[in-house]
């Protein structure tokens, strides 16, 4: 019986996937000391701000509400595959966790660091082509991509 989402996931989607470009590089694109500046030094966060910054990436991605990739993230196995190859019993977390993160990557010094590290490894891996991407603000804060065209 499979414990961890990384074999059996693994051996279901492609290296080139999205879900699979995440497992190996989240870890790279997101460490802890990326998001230092986001929270207090006492403490402990609840939800390690790696797994945040791949859920919003693939909620993103995938154009859900955060409601839809809390419930993606719960319930579907890449979700946990992508975030590092977390168990498939790994807890899941409510939506305002999404918007909490938003808020802090807005009032930050560097609120694009999740949109910069992933188009920099989309980009290296030839998921992004000639096509330009452009940052389109939005009254929450967050910051979707949308084709500008060749």
């Amino acid at each position: 019986m499979f414990r961890s989402t990384t074999r059996f996931v693994g051996e279901a989607v492609g290296e080139d996937s999205i879900w699979s470009i995440l497992h190996r590089e989240c870890h790279v694109l997101f460490p802890d000391d990326a998001f230092a500046d986001l929270f207090q030094t006492t403490g402990r966060q609840s939800i390690p701000p790696r797994i945040v910054a791949v859920v919003m990436v693939l909620q993103k991605a995938f154009g859900l509400s955060d409601r839809e990739a809390t419930a993606a993230f719960q319930f579907d196995a890449r979700w946990k595959y992508a975030c590092g190859g977390l168990d498939f019993d790994y807890p899941g977390f409510e939506r305002i966790v999404l918007a909490g993160m938003r808020s802090r990557l807005a009032r930050s010094a560097d609120p694009d660091r999740i949109f910069n590290a992933t188009v920099d490894v989309a980009r290296s891996a030839g998921l992004v082509g000639r096509r330009r991407v452009r940052r389109r603000p939005t009254p929450t804060g967050a910051r979707p991509c949308e084709d500008a065209g060749p």
